[in-house]
């Protein structure tokens, strides 16, 4: 891999891992908008999205610290998705969580674009053909 291609991937991955924590921070403005019940429902369902998002990238720039190519980027895609969705049951199970099927989707949704975003940027520069 060349200097350009390599500097792309990692501005790309820290450009997306930095949106997907930011999106799973916004968990934190809940206490803001307690009477606010639109912004409340976004902020539920926000974190997911953003955790499911940045997960992939994470596997991407550790594979590049690591100085190996990407091969397995779908695959790291359906584990975070199943990771997420047993968290989510988990929350089912624990006193002081509640399970709700719109994180799950979120988690979905997040995954999905996650992928779309490396299938459109990185995929022909990082994987092995």
């Amino acid at each position: 891999m060349n200097e350009s291609i390599i500097t792309k991937t990692k501005k790309i991955t820290t450009l997306t891992i930095i949106i997907g924590i930011a999106l799973y921070l916004s968990k934190f403005l809940r206490h803001i908008f307690v009477n606010n019940h639109t912004v409340l429902y976004v902020l539920g369902f926000l974190p997911n999205l953003g955790l499911s998002f940045a997960i992939p990238f994470i596997y991407i720039s550790n594979r590049m610290r690591q100085k190996k190519p990407v091969r397995y980027f779908t695959i790291s895609c359906f584990i975070t998705f199943l990771l997420m969705v047993l968290n989510e049951i988990r929350d089912k199970y624990q006193t002081g969580r509640v399970f709700d099927m719109l994180d799950i989707y979120a988690s979905l949704a997040g995954v999905l674009f996650a992928y779309l975003v490396f299938e459109v940027t990185l995929k022909k520069d990082l994987t092995i053909n």
